[in-house]
């Protein structure tokens, strides 16, 4: 017969939330093994003495690292789905009746508390990891990835600059001269309001812009808001909506607000050792001396000592790599293309500090470090005008116009091919697709399934935090599943194997059993029936 249910709900009800939640339930396991109460010690400091109770310390970390687990970004979202589950409100202490937090005090209490706190959730999940041995120490894998901030680059402003520089040109520059969006407030102070430099240095900076918008004119893609994007720089726009957010561009993507995520992970089981976020307006390898001395730092509180750091060629520099070496680190980064300065067919005299052309004429120089025009320290070397006037080879060496030979070297350039003939070796190889297997997994996970395309929150110091505690929880589930209890797998095909046996010599023995009576009238006819050919 057909049932039909139907719901009858009472006046009263003799249950609690510990009879409705089952004991396997995972937040159950979480409240056992995660200990927050050291939080209340930990933000004494952000509280006066009067006034209403804020939000619970425990109870906005807790439902922060449910919004990460569940990768919710939505704080209204977030207070919705903890209120519907049952699980979700033991975890947090709220029984049936209870109304939750309202959304608002989630962003208040992130604002109101500093890194510190976020850093040590961050510690405290890090360390279970060491317990475990999910850390072996000896070979980091470093990487990056822009992480998109909250602000739109439709409510970005262009740069005031000095009545002195050249109308025509700053006319030409000027894309997206007028917000689509305005921005309700302008936060960002004044110096970030106005361009860097005298009128001198706004101008080079100007015609340098120029001129790439020129060059990427001829081969510009069209994409989606390409219109609004392909002139944007940082050096004429800034973000009245986020100041510390910075003008950045993927392959193939259009121009983006963003910040620049960093994370180590260890290669053993792929624990992230460390997180940081930085902006988005220069290269990887600024970064990298700032990471590794946080790195090393919270590792020898562990007794833990890296050997090997595997970066891609983003984080190369002469200055990484001399700092690496001092510090008994080998660098597996791959060396850019035109690190190395020099000319073909001339020797370096290290002893004496020249070069040697073709012709056995030597280059000098001054000794003095200077720069390359593009931020790098080199060294340069000049031939004498009198050695290269009738020189034999002059016209394959020089251009006419040149009097002399001039060729420079950075001031790392021992650190330098020491990295590219490291390069070369199989070991390297071997390390580059570990990184590759170790880390860029680990920021998928975070990007796509721990909340980090897009943050939900304003400023550098909310970026680190809310990277914080994506780290922490993606670092928590993986602690989760490697103390899970284990079951020995021969131990189940054994018995799958056993159970397999039992089952066929059952059903071998009901077939007999059903069959034998027939078997009988078979032989009884094949006994009195006559044989017939």
């Amino acid at each position: 017969m057909q049932g039909k249910k139907q719901l009858h709900p009472k006046m009263l009800y003799t249950i609690t939330l510990e009879q409705l939640v089952p004991k396997d339930n995972y937040y159950r396991r979480l409240q056992s093994v995660l200990d927050l109460r050291w939080l209340y010690k930990a933000t004494t400091s952000y509280y006066g003495t009067e006034g209403q109770e804020s939000i619970d310390p425990v109870v906005f970390f807790k439902m922060c690292l449910i919004g990460y687990i569940n990768n919710i970004t939505s704080d209204r979202k977030l207070v919705e789905y903890c209120a519907d589950s049952l699980g979700i409100r033991l975890f947090l202490g709220y029984d049936i009746d209870e109304p939750l937090p309202w959304h608002s005090t989630i962003s208040r209490s992130r604002q109101l508390y500093g890194e510190e706190v976020f850093k040590q959730l961050f510690e405290q999940v890090f360390e279970k990891c060491i317990q475990s041995g999910m850390v072996a120490g000896h070979t980091q894998a470093l990487d990056g990835a822009f992480l998109k901030a909250n602000a739109s680059k439709d409510s970005l402003e262009i740069k005031q600059v000095s009545k002195g520089v050249d109308e025509y040109l700053l006319e030409n520059i000027k894309a997206n001269t007028s917000p689509r969006r305005p921005a309700k407030q302008n936060r960002a102070d004044e110096d970030q309001q106005h361009m860097d430099g005298d009128d001198e240095e706004q101008s080079r900076q100007l015609k340098e812009l120029d001129t790439r918008y020129q060059r990427q004119e001829k081969n510009y893609e069209e994409m989606p808001g390409s219109d609004r994007g392909k002139y944007l720089s940082n050096k004429t726009h800034y973000s009245p909506t986020d100041p510390d957010a910075r003008i950045a561009v993927k392959p193939g993507k259009p121009r983006e607000l963003y910040y620049n995520g960093q994370i180590a992970v260890d290669t053993a089981h792929h624990v992230i050792t460390n997180a940081q976020s930085f902006r988005a307006d220069g290269k990887d390898c600024r970064d990298l001396i700032t990471i590794s001395e946080a790195l090393q730092t919270r590792l020898k509180q562990y007794g833990l000592q890296i050997e090997k750091l595997l970066a891609d060629g983003a984080f190369s520099s002469g200055e990484n790599y001399q700092y690496l070496e001092q510090q008994n680190i080998t660098p597996y980064i791959p060396l850019l293309g035109g690190a190395l300065s020099g000319s073909e067919g001339f020797i370096y005299d290290e002893e004496n500090d020249w070069y040697i052309c073709r012709n056995n004429k030597l280059l000098k120089g001054s000794g003095r470090v200077v720069d390359d025009g593009r931020g790098h320290p080199v060294k340069k070397y000049f031939s004498l005008q009198s050695d290269c006037k009738n020189c034999p080879i002059r016209k394959s060496c020089i251009t006419d116009k040149a009097k002399t030979k001039k060729v420079q070297h950075s001031i790392y350039k021992a650190e330098l091919e020491r990295a590219k003939a490291r390069q070369q070796t199989v070991k390297a190889k071997v390390m580059k697709r570990k990184r590759s297997s170790t880390v860029e997994p680990v920021w998928g996970s975070l990007i796509n399934f721990t909340g980090m395309k897009r943050l939900n929150a304003r400023g550098i110091k909310a970026a680190n935090k809310m990277l914080l505690l994506a780290a922490s929880v993606y670092n928590l589930k993986k602690w989760l599943k490697f103390t899970a209890p284990k079951t020995n797998i021969k131990t189940i095909a054994m018995l799958q194997t056993k159970s397999g046996e039992v089952f066929r010599l059952i059903k071998t023995g009901l077939i007999k059993l059903i069959l034998s009576p027939i078997a009988e009238i078979e032989i009884f006819h094949l006994s009195v029936m006559p044989y017939k050919k």
